[in-house]
């Protein structure tokens, strides 16, 4: 049933295409038309969602991420003001949600432990995952410590 549900793109493009059958004058080229150009409008409100999200929560976490790293997490912060693909990596352990970031830094020790395993990519993108597995453990180590003090 979930896998039904992760089409709701397609589902809503096709409502649309159907909605706008009987107005088009019953017309199959209309509605296909339309039925992407919904679908395009949607990809571009997303995208644009994303990047306002990946944005705002970078100059949110980006000071205290540069404080908690020093010299590493200040080249980060510079290389991802340059460079999305950075950008949004970093993203991964900037987010607002609790549920998330939990999840991301449980990825992130996974591959850690491939990298102390052997696995080694190139030398940028281990220091890219090293620095988010510290700042994500920081992030949730700090909030643990604001739960158990409000207690």
């Amino acid at each position: 049933m979930s896998i039904l549900l992760s089409f709701y793109r397609l589902y809503a493009s096709l409502l649309v295409g159907v909605a706008v059958y009987p107005i088009s004058g019953r017309s199959i080229k209309t509605c296909v038309f339309s039925a992407i150009a919904f679908r395009l409008l949607w990809f571009a409100a997303e995208r644009t969602a994303l990047i306002i999200s990946v944005n705002l929560n970078f100059k949110r976490h980006i000071y205290k991420f540069k404080q908690q790293l020093g010299p590493y997490g200040i080249r980060l912060a510079n290389k991802a003001g340059n460079d999305w693909t950075v950008k949004k990596s970093l993203a991964e352990v900037f987010t607002s949600s609790l549920k998330k970031l939990e999840k991301n830094v449980e990825h992130l020790k996974l591959m850690d432990t491939l990298f102390s395993a052997g696995m080694r990519p190139d030398d940028e993108t281990f220091q890219i995952n090293d620095c988010k597995l510290k700042y994500g453990l920081y992030r949730l180590n700090m909030h643990t410590q604001k739960n158990t003090e409000k207690k």
